[in-house]
């Protein structure tokens, strides 16, 4: 999976003229991801994560939202 630099960074420097061949030798990824980051559109490569963990957080959740609702009134 490309992180969304690497695909800016991909698409920056084709627009400017350089090769697919010199893009992925630069970068250390194949062609096919290349041009796969070249014709995808914006959404296709970004990353969804469906639950948004909260490993320090998790246990205090319950507290912590008490603690903003008192503030609130």
């Amino acid at each position: 999976m490309l992180v969304l630099e690497t695909v800016l960074r991909i698409r920056r420097e084709h627009a400017s003229g350089k090769a697919i061949k010199a893009i992925a030798r630069d970068l250390h990824l194949s062609r096919k991801v290349v041009r796969k980051a070249i014709r995808a559109p914006e959404a296709d490569m970004g990353y969804r994560r469906e639950v948004q963990p909260l490993p320090k957080l998790g246990p205090f959740q319950a507290q912590l939202d008490a603690l903003l609702e008192e503030d609130e009134v």
